[in-house]
């Protein structure tokens, strides 16, 4: 299996640093961005394999960037891990595009395994494709 490349979209610093540091341990190729606009940016710079966001960000918001990622060709067969502290959005962030949602405060293994079967489950569907 390649290298994951993950996009973080998180705007608490250490939320940021944390995540980061949870990927990275496990191998992944990690980008940060701590606003929906960069993130925007970055996907289509990188397109990364994964996103991983928090819902309230700033300039945009992570729901309106799920709706960007899914309503832009390009990017919409991302998948989509949502991470917040507030349970009350769950159904939000499904309804919008997320593939996964995770609370805070996070399970690290929870996290990691979501990557990796998402990974998985994107390359089979790949597979299927070619």
């Amino acid at each position: 299996m390649s290298k994951i490349n993950i996009l973080i979209a998180e705007d608490n610093i250490d939320s940021q640093r944390l995540l980061k540091t949870i990927l990275e341990r496990e191998g992944f190729i990690v980008t940060t961005a701590s606003d929906g606009e960069k993130a925007i940016d970055i996907l289509h710079e990188i397109k990364p394999d994964i996103l991983v966001t928090d819902l309230l960000l700033p300039s945009v918001s992570g729901g309106d960037l799920i709706r960007y990622v899914r309503q832009t060709a390009e990017l919409a067969r991302i998948p989509i891990v949502v991470i917040s502290a507030y349970g009350d959005y769950e159904s939000d962030a499904i309804a919008v595009g997320a593939n996964v949602v995770l609370k805070k405060p996070l399970d690290s293994n929870a996290l990691v395994d979501t990557i990796k079967r998402l990974k998985a489950s994107t390359d089979t569907d790949a597979q299927a494709e070619a």
